[in-house]
């Protein structure tokens, strides 16, 4: 009886680092003010997947949730869109920190958000299948062109804890949005 007891309590206590550990990896400037950062676009994001609509999937999801934030405005994506078309500049290029400063004056907003989709689609763990993400997002500010934020993070289906209790796997739109409120949580 002792033994079993052990053994759950071990269990437990895996159970509960694995929902403790990180789940973005990020990257933020400590020098900046965020509070003055209030108009933001989010530019195209670059599609690294094998599946050519992830971008748009998981950009309509992002920025649902960065119009959640309290004290955000976001540019509506045809504006950005026209902003870039109007100085010639391509979705796919990276900018440089002086066409960051450009567009951030024409558009006439206070940081850009960047990302790429990097994994997106089925993975698998063993005989286990889910839908899995990579994703990374960034943010430069328009008054230097200078990057203040960055955050990676995978999201998977497949978990310890569906592997030892059961449970149907989550949706694409479940496993995306949690991945990107991962990001998005260590900067708001």
């Amino acid at each position: 009886m002792k033994r079993s007891s052990i053994a759950m309590s071990l269990v437990w206590l895996l159970i509960l680092a694995a929902g403790c550990s990180p789940r973005a990896t990020s990257f933020v400037n400590s020098n900046v003010d965020f509070s003055y950062i209030r108009r933001v676009a989010i530019f195209p994001l670059q599609n690294l997947s094998s599946d050519h609509k992830a971008p748009a999937r998981v950009g309509s999801i992002f920025l649902a949730e960065l119009l959640e934030q309290d004290g955000i405005e976001v540019l509506a994506p045809g504006e950005t869109i026209s902003g870039l078309v109007a100085m010639n500049l391509s979705a796919a290029e990276v900018l440089s920190q002086d066409q960051i400063v450009e567009l951030g004056k024409r558009l006439e907003v206070d940081a850009l958000f960047f990302g790429s989709v990097e994994e997106y689609g089925i993975e698998q763990m063993g005989r286990d299948r889910a839908f899995g993400i990579t994703v990374s997002f960034s943010m430069a500010e328009t008054t230097t062109g200078q990057l203040i934020w960055n955050a990676q993070t995978h999201r998977g289906g497949i978990s310890l804890w569906r592997k030892v209790f059961g449970g149907g796997t989550p949706e694409p739109y479940e496993v995306s949005r949690s991945a990107v409120r991962d990001a998005l949580e260590t900067l708001f």
